[in-house]
């Protein structure tokens, strides 16, 4: 595996009437699962504007910056190795409405967020013990996290 930088990341965690909006992956290392919307930080950009402008392009929305949540180190795993090393900023976000324009980065839907340990199988690992611990508990504003990559299937092994 090639030796690359750590990627740092704005993840969005809109919520609004109880809903979480999340994104059926079609490309990437999470393909075909459902996770927070987000993207890469350009380097003009600080953290708040990343998110914004991710939301915006994965789901046509218009949203207000509401809380920076935390930080959360992800290793991927591929092989024993890891194989990318995510540096995700999560931030909280206040949609103007719930009106989402489909864009070329996947599915969108409103998840439930009090009865979203029914869907926990088809959230990428890492997103669903953020939305957890982070934003449904308001845990602590740093995580450790391992992701174990085997075959197509994707393992929580570590989140402290």
């Amino acid at each position: 595996m090639s030796e690359k930088p750590p990627l740092a990341v704005a993840i969005s965690a809109l919520i609004t009437d109880n809903s979480i909006l999340l994104i059926k992956r079609i490309k990437g290392g999470y393909k075909g699962m459902w996770g927070l919307p987000g993207g890469k930080i350009e380097l003009n950009e600080h953290v708040s504007d990343a998110a914004l402008r991710e939301v915006q392009e994965e789901s046509g929305l218009k949203a207000q910056f509401k809380n920076y949540l935390g930080f959360v180190s992800e290793h991927l795993k591929e092989d024993g190795q890891v194989a990318s090393h995510f540096l995700l900023h999560v931030c909280e976000l206040q949609p103007e409405n719930k009106n989402l324009i489909p864009g070329n980065e996947g599915e969108l839907a409103w998840f439930d967020l009090p009865s979203i340990n029914k869907n926990k199988d088809k959230i990428i690992p890492s997103d669903y013990a953020l939305i957890e611990k982070m934003i449904k508990n308001k845990g602590k504003s740093y995580y450790n996290c391992i992701v174990e990559k085997i075959g197509e299937d994707h393992f929580l092994r570590k989140f402290e």
